[in-house]
């Protein structure tokens, strides 16, 4: 990486830190993962996540722990053992802090303990499951007093009823439990696979349909329906990634397009209105392309007084895309529209640019607006492509044509917009007074 793309990647990734500062994590490390060579890697991505500012629990599993020997009602002291093996490993890995980096002598603390009662799974069809368990209650408020000390808090995959009987957990089981009880901001979920099927993101219902088709291992069938479920109860993201992938991590959580796959109850990138305090934002959406002589220079006072009239696209709270919607009369005037570099793929179909554009004309056809324009010297086909279609400057409302600038010769570009309807007795709307191209 050179010296631009260095701070290219560290200007585009400092957002995501602070969004991350003090956001409680659920992170499973299953015993495939526990058992990857790349372990060691995935200890300090964690480590580093949490000398950041994330407020980390690790529910681990164990070697050789699984449901079918749980099923056979494995021996209680080499279950134990194995969950003391995977436990001193990861122990291990912490004590060394960051090695390669000035944190190297950063101490972490790992805490542990009887955080979670269990019960037996019983009977299932027809058979006696043995030692094989489910959690009945996470102790939530242990676990919070430990995470206000700094502390990385590990859970086992193994619970103990009240009478002290032990049960064998499945670790994506105990991990969705423990984000619900916890209101965890995310569930991340280390697996074999690097994506569900070439997905960057997917919403519940496409889950749940992905997971009726039956085509994934047995392994991250249970760890799939364990996101669902945390999603379901209301975890706000559920992430997979690979254990085999070094720096999967950091790449999932600290850049725009991720490499694993993001579960969430909808589209997490959020449109909404733009206040006062989003200025700054726009101006640093907006200025590459004022520069670049894409769009006419905003005095920053207009735009202060003006911020009204901007809708915004955002992810963890970082503003990544922007418009403007200027009327004149029963016209509208799409302006300033922007999105952020990093944020320019396609998710689901659609760019984040056609996004902000379907939400610009929901906007403008539920205000009563029949028409929207736009005005552009080097995006003419893109959108043509979007249902606009060229137009002479004398079909832009007259309130725009006086302040058409014949010097960059802008082409005009008009839709109608469908089902708009203005509410009854609503007067007509009064032109902007002035609107740089």
């Amino acid at each position: 990486m050179d010296s631009a793309d260095f701070v290219s990647w560290f200007r585009d990734s400092t957002p995501y830190i602070s969004a991350h500062r003090g956001k409680t994590f659920v992170v499973m490390l299953g015993a495939d993962a526990v058992a990857s060579a790349n372990l060691i890697n995935m200890a300090h991505d964690l480590a580093l996540l949490h000398v950041l500012g994330a407020r980390l629990v690790i529910v681990h599993g164990a070697e050789g722990l699984d449901t079918g020997a749980a099923d056979r009602g494995s021996d209680l002291d080499a279950m134990a053992a194995a969950v003391g093996v995977a436990r001193n490993r990861l122990e291990a890995l912490f004590s060394t802090g960051i090695p390669t980096s000035p944190l190297r002598g950063s101490r972490i603390t790992l805490a542990g303990g009887n955080f979670v009662t269990a019960k037996p799974v019983g009977v299932i069809d027809g058979v006696e499951r043995g030692c094989r368990g489910e959690p009945r209650r996470i102790h939530v408020d242990e676990l919070r007093r430990l995470l206000m000390t700094g502390a990385i808090v590990l859970l086992p995959p193994i619970g103990y009823s009240p009478s002290g009987q032990a049960y064998a957990l499945a670790p994506e089981t105990l991990a969705a439990e423990a984000a619900l009880a916890l209101r965890a901001d995310k569930l991340i979920v280390y697996d074999g696979v690097e994506r569900v099927g070439a997905a960057s993101e997917l919403t519940l219902a496409q889950l749940e349909h992905a997971l009726g088709q039956g085509h994934f291992p047995e392994p991250t069938q249970a760890r799939l329906e364990a996101m669902l479920h945390a999603g379901r109860g209301g975890v706000p993201r559920c992430h997979l990634i690979s254990h085999a992938a070094d720096g999967a991590l950091l790449q999932e959580l600290f850049t725009a397009e991720g490499v694993g796959t993001q579960i969430a109850e909808g589209d997490y990138r959020a449109m909404r209105s733009a206040t006062a305090g989003d200025v700054a934002a726009i101006v640093e959406l907006i200025r590459p392309l004022e520069e670049a002589g894409l769009l006419v220079r905003r005095p920053r006072d207009r735009l202060e007084a003006e911020v009204e009239r901007f809708f915004l696209a955002e992810i963890d709270g970082i503003v990544i895309g922007c418009c403007a919607l200027y009327p004149h009369g029963d016209a509208v005037e799409l302006a300033c529209l922007a999105t952020h570099p990093s944020h320019r793929f396609r998710v689901g179909g659609k760019s984040l640019g056609e996004r902000i554009l379907s939400h610009a004309e929901e906007q403008a056809a539920r205000a009563g607006f029949t028409r929207m324009f736009a005005l552009t010297t080097r995006a003419a086909d893109w959108f043509a492509d979007h249902g606009f279609s060229p137009a002479a400057v004398e079909a832009l409302p007259a309130s725009r044509q006086a302040l058409y600038n014949f010097q960059r010769n802008s082409k005009a570009m008009l839709k109608e917009l469908a089902g708009a309807r203005r509410p009854a007795g609503e007067p007509p709307r009064q032109a902007a007074e002035e609107v740089p191209e």
